[in-house]
């Protein structure tokens, strides 16, 4: 204050005013100024929440359906008290059934899984037929030759000794004509001999035909038989080939089919579990629902907390 008094005396009379007109501006702008710093620091301050606690109550009552199979399956009835976990329905009869059921089906997928069914041996090749060796008459033929040219020679043989019988005759020598028709005599044996020979010759050729004929005939059913055998053979493979693939087709069929009954036997088993209690409570109602492939539908409504009295149903 001092110095603003010191100030104001040594300004002249109108200078006072103006200055202090200056001060105000000056105040007044500063003042601007600061109004928004304030409000900025105002809206940097957090905002203050209210914090409300909720609490969840627990539900009155708790309904549930249950299935049966007989009534004595209940093992409540209304207004009875229950506690946690206590047993509400079973079906003892039911589940021993069809855990029999199980163990029988898993017997017999057991049984089919350790089945081998073998699959058959390819047949065995029949074995070739020995072809017949090749066959050759020469040693008939020449038989056959060497006794056509002993005959030829015999009758040449007659024929010369009836030329000469007849030279003799003219010559009126009886005991010369004697001897010598002895001599034809001996050369007509000679030529039924030769005619013999070669008739046996040609009976040999015939035979040595006929009988590779024979061969050759037993020859062709012996392959005949072979190729009848190795039809046979494949044919009865095919057969067993045919019976084999049946099996395992009937086993995989059989397998599929134990499976899906095994399913629906553990589907049924999940089904007839025993039904117990999740609360504590007591049986404030039991409404039979309806009854279909021998089952019974029920809908059991447990009321938690203290006993509540059952309704007149009267």
């Amino acid at each position: 204050m001092p110095m603003l008094n010191f100030a104001l005396q040594k300004l002249k009379p109108s200078e006072p005013i103006r200055y202090l007109f200056s001060v105000m501006v000056i105040f007044m702008s500063f003042g601007a100024f600061l109004l928004p710093l304030g409000s900025i620091a105002q809206q940097n301050e957090p905002e203050e929440t209210e914090v409300e606690s909720v609490v969840a109550n627990s539900p009155s009552r708790y309904t549930f359906k249950v299935k049966l199979t007989e009534l004595d399956d209940l093992k409540v009835k209304e207004g009875d008290e229950v506690s946690i976990n206590q047993v509400i329905a079973d079906r003892p009869q039911d589940r021993d059934r069809l855990l029999v059921e199980k163990q029988r089906l898993q017997l017999a997928i057991a049984r089919l899984n350790t089945l081998e069914i073998s699959r058959p041996l390819p047949p065995r090749t029949v074995p070739e037929v020995a072809g017949l060796p090749p066959v050759s008459y020469e040693s008939h033929k020449a038989n056959i030759a060497q006794a056509t040219t002993k005959l030829e020679l015999a009758k040449l043989a007659i024929a010369n000794q009836k030329s000469l019988i007849e030279e003799i005759s003219q010559l009126n020598e009886p005991l010369l004509v004697t001897h010598e028709t002895a001599k034809l005599e001996a050369l007509k044996v000679d030529q039924q001999t030769a005619q013999l020979e070669l008739n046996k010759a040609v009976a040999n050729l015939k035979d040595a035909q006929a009988q590779r004929q024979h061969q050759e005939y037993l020859s062709s059913l012996a392959i005949a038989e072979r190729i009848e055998r190795a039809n046979a053979n494949a044919l009865a493979y095919q057969r067993q080939l045919q019976e084999f693939e049946n099996q395992q087709r009937s086993r995989a069929y059989q397998l599929s089919d134990l499976n899906t009954k095994l399913a629906d036997v553990e589907k049924q088993l999940s089904e007839v579990s025993t039904v117990r209690s999740p609360y504590a409570g007591t049986i404030r109602r039991i409404k039979w629902l309806d009854q279909s492939e021998g089952t019974i539908n029920a809908e059991i409504t447990l009321r938690l907390g203290d006993p509540d009295p059952v309704p007149n149903r009267e």
